[in-house]
């Protein structure tokens, strides 16, 4: 029986290897294609210079996303290693939530961030940089979708036995019918083809804070007065 187990895991993290090769192989072949088409019509020399700006500046945003992708890809297999080796410590929630709020300096679109903690502050043992940076990719992801001067609320309380953390923002939301395809890999729905996020930023937290005993997931938005997505975070709570 255990030889079968340890077959049925291997087969396992075989298919999933297959998997992140194919997903990868895919997210690198757009900007590869575009590079090449762009190459091709800069050696053919028979465009305007006007052209030639426009064909530079594609090159660069391609060149950029590759490398984001890269760095994501790194950010994720390290996640994916370091799981299985967690080294915790005793926090205070409460600090740890607004020192981190604090290293968000207001950026161009001068967001601001909240943080609201019910009931009293609660002390949990966790791994502090992947739980930084789980809520660094929550936050980031919450900015990138919301308008101009909004607000970006964070609620903390307990329940069960459980720490839960709300992450609502003004947005134009996320419908509820991609509640678990947002955590798939790569996954996007950004309009915007210069914007560098490669989806990989949500499934990634929700992989480190299942390795901690907790849940991820898109939430319906209890939140008066924050209609865009929301996020539910759960950590036992553990002395």
């Amino acid at each position: 029986n255990d030889i079968k187990n340890m077959s049925n895991v291997l087969k396992s993290q075989i298919k999933e290897l297959e998997n992140f090769a194919a997903d990868v192989s895919h997210e690198l072949k757009n900007p590869l294609s575009s590079l090449k088409t762009s190459n091709e019509l800069l050696a053919e020399n028979k465009i305007h210079s006007k052209e030639k700006k426009i064909l530079f500046n594609n090159i660069i945003n391609d060149l950029n996303r590759m490398n984001k992708i890269i760095s994501d890809i790194s950010d994720f297999t390290r996640s994916q290693a370091e799981v299985e080796q967690q080294q915790f410590e005793k926090i205070d929630l409460d600090k740890f939530i607004e020192d981190l709020i604090l290293s968000f300096s207001p950026d161009k679109k001068q967001i601001r961030i909240i943080f609201e903690s019910k009931k009293q502050s609660i002390f949990i043992r966790t791994n502090i940089d992947k739980l930084a940076q789980v809520f660094i990719n929550i936050i980031e992801n919450a900015i990138s979708f919301s308008p101009v001067n909004s607000k970006i609320k964070i609620i903390k309380f307990t329940e069960k036995g459980k720490v839960v953390v709300y992450f609502a923002d003004q947005g134009h939301g996320i419908d509820q019918k991609l509640k678990e395809k947002i955590f798939e890999r790569f996954y996007t729905d950004r309009e915007n083809k210069d914007d560098l996020h490669t989806g990989l930023g949500l499934s990634i937290s929700k992989k480190i804070i299942e390795s901690l005993g907790g849940s991820l997931e898109l939430s319906d938005n209890i939140i008066e007065g924050y209609k865009g997505a929301c996020f539910k975070l759960e950590l036992p709570i553990k002395d």
